[in-house]
């Protein structure tokens, strides 16, 4: 094979490997100065927490398929040294829930307002994992029960929204918050962590 072959063989599988995570179709949406890595095997995606003033919000990916059962994610935080993790990043976030992540639901042409209808078109789990070091698999029942929407309102309360959004999926995965928020992000101070999604289901 000619070298200039070779180089643009290389080129091209290490675009196709930096791009991975994106062929996976997995996004962070609404968060600053975070990027997915390039993922290895056994992995769907992992990143960096951004230091001040950056923070993760949502990591994401379109589903097609209604769901029927459960929501699962396996993932690994990794830490150096002690960071801490700031869910404060906003000054209207006042409550002393610790930060973590969770699972998370949106149904198709949520224009994020969460407003009138719109109130239902996200839902979080009402399970979710402490951000610490540690291998953790978090496990949803897709039961209204199991979830909230976005103004706080219990699934078991308003049954026929939860469905009406498992019947018009557009998007799956998860966010970081803390405080009176689920998903306005996180950052880390003094240290480092990585998230790694090792493997996510939704059946």
């Amino acid at each position: 094979m000619p070298i200039s072959w070779r180089r643009s063989v290389a080129a091209l599988l290490a675009f196709v490997a930096g791009n991975a995570a994106t062929a996976q179709g997995w996004e962070v949406r609404y968060s600053h100065d975070v990027s997915l890595k390039t993922p290895v095997a056994g992995q769907e995606f992992s990143f960096d927490f951004p230091q001040a003033p950056g923070s993760v919000h949502y990591v994401t990916k379109p589903i097609v398929l209604a769901p029927k059962v459960t929501v699962s994610a396996t993932f690994t935080i990794t830490m150096t040294g002690a960071p801490q993790f700031d869910y404060r990043t906003a000054p209207d976030n006042t409550c002393d829930r610790p930060a973590s992540v969770r699972l998370f639901l949106q149904r198709r042409d949520d224009p994020m307002t969460g407003q009138g209808q719109y109130e239902f078109y996200r839902w979080w789990s009402n399970a979710g994992v402490e951000l610490k070091a540690g291998t953790f698999t978090l496990a949803v029942p897709l039961q209204p029960a199991s979830w909230v929407s976005v103004m706080g309102k219990d699934g078991d309360r308003n049954p026929a929204e939860f469905s009406a959004t498992l019947a018009d999926l557009s998007h799956v995965g998860v966010t970081f918050g803390g405080g009176c928020f689920y998903g306005h992000g996180v950052r880390v101070v003094n240290g480092r962590a990585t998230f790694t999604m090792k493997q996510f289901e939704v059946r």
